[in-house]
């Protein structure tokens, strides 16, 4: 005996007894005995249109409803309300036992041609952050079966379907995806053989939007849905953290970022500068693509996005890598600012970059680098040739500037230049990109020099030049670092500028010497510049913080310590040097002399507002005396100039 054949002999039963609310109770029995049953024919038969049109339209409706969680068991009518003479509220209890009873809430309406009071809809609860709400269960039953038609659409292969199965917005950033990436998109998406409901979908609705949560092909999957036309439409779908992705991945941000990638590709292939602009972002377009010979190089065409395509997606970028035979090409995107840094929903995406990685050459080589680093180089060496440092500072990088360019005056400039440079054009060697990083060997008169450039905020500036040396650093930015104090330094005390030659100076050589004598260098100082005329000979680290620079050699020449102090190396002693020592002869550092130099009585400096001297009395000038073991007439050595 089935469900419904008990249900009507407890129907005769109920009417021989004289029960009340025989009609109702009635109804409720033959819609929750189809129920019990699965059968969708008598379901039919004990509902009203309007809920065959949105609960039961589909086979697989009986499924779906078994995921409502409706209680099975004996049918009591707790309570009718006759809302119009055509339609009853009615409130029932369903269980065997008095604990096992759970309360739900019909709405019967009387069909005008059979007159039989039939179920139009089901009232359930639902618990939602922490409130019960209220929910019609022909709304929930018509979001499932919804679910379980997209999820046929996206599963069938059909890209027609599968654009109409989802919203206006939606369809439109999805048709703009190359197929065959699209059809990759759908198997992450739509579960196996159609079983919708097997996948356990969890729904909740709230004012003409939904959220469907399922067990999709790579883990949680959240469907979120709007009604057009009265149709449930998918308008997003996320990958949730805990599925194979790291965090929420959304496919409507993903085929924009796709859909941006295609239209860069196929304007660059088109030579299309407008069209390239509106894909680009502004730092890219502006320094490298307004004004590049764009047939320089060849991109694949849009098509190749394909299945095989890897799309990293994160809050502020993203990386497009396509697979070719001989290397990849990776398109990296970045996301357009806004004044509202909480604001990701309508900024777009923009190409900031594209890399090519050959795997013959295991070069990386970037579309910025590509276009711009010979021009860039150029501009660099033109500079270098008129000894025009605003256009060095221009053309460099921040960290060039700050360890060298801008501790340079326009005085010291060439001859801090021509320790390295000639005026002489250069000639490409040959150029190896790296990524962030390319290097330019060019051959400039009799030397060869590397230069090194580095990105920055979009543009490739001159980072370093590498040089073959023996006994020096092979970079001219380190090179130059120490040289700069160490010839300023030269330069301020041939000026007898004592303000210079302080600010090339450490804190102590300050304190025990410059701080000391006011405007005036003593007079023994001026020996110390033709020590300091030889050329560089070694370079070289002594302690943390410390490195000692050899000017000439022992012959004839100066050992200068410097410090690093405030980010920059400072002169912080020197040893002159005269030839050997004779036996028992101490070295000859410049602090120590000039430290005793101006201590003695008749050349300190008066102190601030003192008046016991006579105003006649004749200044006595610093001592002019050499140097112990350096003499004016000792001859410069072989490596003088």
């Amino acid at each position: 005996m089935t469900r419904r054949d008990t249900v009507w002999l407890a129907v005769v039963l109920v009417t021989a007894g004289g029960c009340s609310h025989l009609v109702e109770t009635r109804s409720v029995n033959r819609f929750t005995g189809a129920f019990e049953d699965r059968d969708i024919a008598a379901l039919r038969e004990a509902t009203t249109s309007g809920f065959q049109q949105k609960a039961l339209r589909d086979k697989t409706a009986v499924d779906a409803m078994g995921l409502l969680e409706l209680p099975e068991g004996k049918v009591k009518v707790a309570e009718v309300e006759e809302i119009s003479t055509d339609r009853r509220r009615v409130k029932v209890e369903i269980g065997a036992t008095s604990a096992a009873k759970k309360k739900l809430t019909f709405e019967l309406s009387r069909d005008g041609k059979s007159g039989a009071w039939l179920v139009d809809d089901l009232l359930l609860k639902q618990s939602r952050r922490g409130t019960t709400v209220t929910r019609s269960a022909t709304d929930l039953m018509d979001l499932l079966l919804s679910v379980h038609e997209f999820q046929r659409d996206w599963q069938s292969g059909d890209r027609k379907k599968l654009l109409g199965s989802t919203s206006e917005g939606f369809s439109k950033k999805l048709a703009e995806i190359p197929a065959s990436y699209l059809a990759k998109l759908a198997t992450r998406v739509a579960v196996s053989d159609g079983r919708t409901f097997s996948s356990q979908p969890r729904a909740s609705l709230d004012k003409g939007t939904a959220q469907v949560r399922y067990n999709g092909p790579e883990g949680e999957t959240v469907l979120a849905l709007i009604q057009e036309s009265k149709q449930w439409r998918v308008d997003d779908i996320v990958f949730s953290a805990n599925s194979t992705s790291r965090q929420p991945e959304s496919v409507r941000l993903l085929a924009s970022v796709v859909s941006r990638a295609t239209g860069f590709l196929d304007a660059f292939n088109r030579a299309d500068r407008q069209s390239l602009q509106a894909n680009a972002s502004t730092s890219f377009y502006n320094n490298c693509l307004a004004r590049a010979d764009l047939n320089e190089v060849q991109l694949p065409g849009s098509t190749a996005i394909d299945g095989t395509t890897e799309v990293r997606l994160q809050k502020t970028f993203s990386d497009i890598v396509i697979k070719q035979s001989a290397g990849l090409v990776r398109l990296s995107l970045e996301r357009e600012p806004a004044s509202d840094p909480k604001d990701t929903s309508v900024r777009g995406f923009r190409v900031a970059e594209v890399t090519m990685v050959d795997f013959g050459t295991q070069q990386e080589r970037r579309l910025s680098a590509v276009f711009t680093a010979h021009a860039r180089m150029r501009l660099f060496l033109t500079a270098v040739r008129k000894n025009d440092l605003p256009a060095l500072r221009h053309n460099s990088s921040s960290d060039f500037n700050n360890r060298v360019w801008k501790q340079v005056t326009p005085v010291l400039l060439p001859e801090i230049l021509k320790l390295a440079f000639s005026d002489a054009e250069p000639d490409v060697l040959g150029t190896v990109f790296q990524g962030a990083v390319t290097e330019i060997t060019v051959a400039q008169g009799t030397q060869a020099l590397t230069c090194v450039l580095r990105e920055q905020n979009g543009s490739l500036l001159v980072d370093d030049i590498h040089v073959p040396s023996e006994g020096l650093p092979g970079s001219l930015k380190q090179q130059f670092e120490r040289l700069v104090p160490v010839l300023g330094f030269r330069q301020a005390i041939a000026a007898g500028d004592t303000s210079a030659v302080a600010g090339f100076s450490s804190s102590e050589f300050n304190r025990l010497v410059w701080s000391q004598v006011g405007d005036r260098l003593p007079a023994r100082a001026a020996h110390v510049g033709r020590f300091l005329d030889p050329r560089v000979s070694r370079i070289h680290a002594t302690d943390k913080d410390r490195e000692e620079v050899l000017l000439g050699d022992r012959r004839f020449g100066a050992r200068v310590m410097l410090v690093a102090e405030s980010h920059r190396f400072r002169v912080d002693d020197i040893e002159l040097l005269a030839g050997e020592p004779a036996s028992g002869d101490r070295p000859t550092w410049l602090k120590q002399e000039l430290r005793l130099d101006v201590a003695r009585p008749q050349n300190r400096r008066p102190a601030a507002g003192a008046t016991d001297a006579p105003k006649a009395a004749k200044k006595t000038p610093l001592s002019d005396a050499p140097f112990p073991g350096a003499t004016p007439d000792v001859p410069a050595g072989p490596n003088g100039r």
